[in-house]
């Protein structure tokens, strides 16, 4: 019997090598697209937060614009976010409603567990809200 395990001694560690590199890739691809969503939800709600200050009193652009992209903070990076804005957008055939778009480019952390992504990609992300 002590044969036997003697010759099987090293067949855990193999089994731990070949099913590693398929643990580990299941885990960066589960932390990649958490970073990617909580970047996603940013996003959106800058977005929200600079329309929302475009039709609370009389705003210039430029102070939407500041308000849009410092909205980002502290989980991306405010320079690298860019907002658009439209203050006299039509909805529903009504005009006079103010339209904020914040763009930003995610550079991923783990990209090859993104498909078509490569070292150095980013992800382009963008939002708009419309209010009135």
């Amino acid at each position: 019997m002590s044969r036997l395990h003697k010759t099987q001694s090293g067949q855990s560690l193999v089994e731990f090598a070949l099913t590693l590199p398929l643990l580990a890739l299941l885990l960066f691809g589960i932390i990649q697209y958490g970073l990617i969503f909580a970047a996603v939800i940013t996003v959106r709600t800058a977005s929200a937060v600079g329309a929302r200050y475009a039709v609370v009193g009389t705003p210039t652009t430029n102070s939407v614009v500041a308000v849009a992209t410092g909205a980002v903070a502290p989980l991306l990076v405010a320079n690298n976010a860019t907002a658009t804005v439209n203050m006299n957008a039509t909805v529903g055939g009504t005009t006079g409603a103010k339209s904020v778009t914040v763009s930003y480019n995610l550079p991923l952390i783990i990209p090859f567990v993104v498909p078509g992504k490569t070292a150095g990609s980013t992800l382009a992300l963008s939002a708009t809200t419309v209010m009135r």
